[in-house]
């Protein structure tokens, strides 16, 4: 090691702090010095204006082992370092290194974890909730026991290169509900064993593409509750063992091909965004992808090749935007679908024939779409329907395999034809409340042999005694208000209450 020793420093710290003696070396850096100090970044500590180079180097040492360089210049100018990069020569003109290397940890309220005690750790290591702010490269260089290590609800704010190096075998880091504004390029290199990542609630604005690139066996990656508003193409590539990403509540506005080579994926959740356009190659070759959540975005339209490639999807939920046009084919790229919910959209200019197609899906979710007409009968598998807060005058549909309908607020009017008309009907619950009903031939109703469930207040017809004789399954009512107290009475067996 070439270090030019123009000037050593022996201090007592028994002078300068008043407790037992021991010694500080501090030797200055020549521009020929190797790259052994050197880290990615610097990582500044302090600074202050003194006259005194001895008081910056008594202030480096009340800084405990986070003080590993310090700069005094001629301009009467002291800073403290945890870390210093080499770029050239003059770079580490008037640095002194502290002799008494250990890396830390820094604590918010000033005090330190040192690498001498992260060695020979356990397992399983909880440092949640210690006011963490800073973990210095290397700290964790002798860690190398841990599996599962969990730094949230700190004050990290930057994570910085080898932060992590040394936990070979961790398979679960927890940095959630910290301040997390930046992780540099390389932060998880040496985490080629990393399964689960919890990165949720942080502050991120912007995803590297290579960010993830070692991360071979990740499984997990939770990303929601940030302020991310970019990510590089392709940032989650050749992650051969990822299954779910979590995106929800953050900032994105369009949802471009992040995506490519994720054999395993098949969950992703990037709700609550700003989202108004899904790029044609975004879910291209994904034969696993089971489960898309994006709802709660402003995107206006579906075409035909919005989900192409995701062959396998099992569930979409593009609820709450502000959809307006879907595409008469785009149920060719999603054949088979199971559960769809596009409900709190505006659908009044659809095709009523848009869903004829999806011949696999079991659960359909439209409440609040403005829907006047719609066409299901080629859904011989739906068991579950939504169709509540509509402008549906006229339901009445061929699905024997229906268990629950909901057409709560629509203008039915009079209900004087079966809504289902399959004689085998394995409706359970029945949602008709608010349907500004004059009058419903409950026989239609009785019909419906293993119905458990029904609403059916708010209606403009009268309940009479006899209303709810020759049901044969049913145990769950919503009346109104008055009517609860007789019908108590008269049907001891039903539970009624009010809507």
């Amino acid at each position: 090691m070439k270090l030019l020793k123009i000037i050593i420093f022996q201090i007592l710290t028994a002078v300068l702090l008043d407790v037992g003696a021991s010694t500080e070396w501090f030797t200055k850096l020549s521009p020929s010095v190797t790259d052994i100090f050197f880290n990615q970044n610097k990582i500044l500590i302090h600074e202050f204006s003194t006259q005194s180079k001895l008081k910056c180097i008594h202030k480096c040492i009340l800084f405990a082992s986070t003080c590993q360089f310090l700069q005094f210049t001629n301009r009467s100018k002291c800073t403290i370092y945890n870390s210093i990069q080499k770029e050239n020569p003059f770079e580490i003109e008037d640095f002194y290194l502290r002799e008494k290397k250990l890396v830390k940890i820094r604590f918010l309220n000033g005090s330190f974890m040192d690498r001498i005690q992260l060695i020979n750790l356990p397992e399983v290591l909880n440092l949640s909730r210690n006011g963490i702010n800073l973990i210095a490269p290397f700290a964790f260089a002798g860690s190398n026991k841990t599996t599962i290590l969990n730094l949230s609800c700190n004050n990290l704010t930057i994570i910085y290169s080898k932060s992590f190096y040394g936990l070979i075998y961790l398979k679960t880091l927890n940095l959630s509900f910290n301040q997390i504004s930046r992780l540099e390029s390389d932060v998880f290199k040496d985490l080629s064993l990393l399964a689960f990542l919890d990165l949720r609630y942080n502050s991120l604005k912007f995803l590297n593409g290579n960010i993830f690139d070692n991360l071979q066996l990740l499984q997990d990656i939770n990303l929601e509750f940030n302020q991310i508003d970019s990510i590089e193409r392709y940032t989650f590539k050749n992650l051969n063992k990822l299954e779910k990403i979590i995106l929800n509540n953050n900032c994105l506005k369009v949802l471009e091909p992040l995506f490519h080579n994720l054999i395993s994926f098949t969950f992703l959740d990037v709700s609550s965004n700003q989202i108004r356009f899904v790029h044609n190659y975004t879910f291209m070759s994904f034969q696993k992808l089971a489960e898309i959540l994006i709802s709660s975005n402003q995107i206006f339209e579906i075409n035909s090749e919005t989900f192409k490639g995701a062959q396998s999807l099992k569930k979409i939920d593009v609820s709450v935007n502000k959809i307006q046009k879907v595409d008469a084919n785009f149920s060719m790229n999603v054949a088979s679908l199971k559960q769809l919910d596009m409900s709190k959209n505006n659908l009044s200019f659809i095709s009523p024939d848009i869903f004829i197609q999806l011949v696999n899906l079991e659960s359909l979710r439209l409440d609040s779409c403005n829907i006047k007409v719609i066409n299901l009968n080629s859904l011989v598998k739906l068991k579950y329907l939504f169709l509540r807060n509509n402008f549906i005058n006229f339901f009445s549909q061929n699905l024997s395999s229906l268990i629950e309908l909901r057409l709560t607020y629509n203008p039915l009017g009079n209900l004087t034809y079966p809504l289902i008309t399959s004689q085998n009907s394995a409706l359970t619950t029945l949602g008709i409340s608010y349907c500004q009903l004059n009058y419903i031939d409950l026989n239609i109703l009785r019909n419906f042999a293993n119905l458990k469930i029904l609403n059916i207040a708010g209606n403009l017809f009268t309940l009479n005694n006899d209303t709810f004789y020759g049901f044969k399954s049913l145990t769950v009512v919503s009346v109104p208000k008055e009517d609860i107290t007789r019908f108590k009475i008269i049907y001891p067996n039903i539970t009624f209450f009010i809507f």
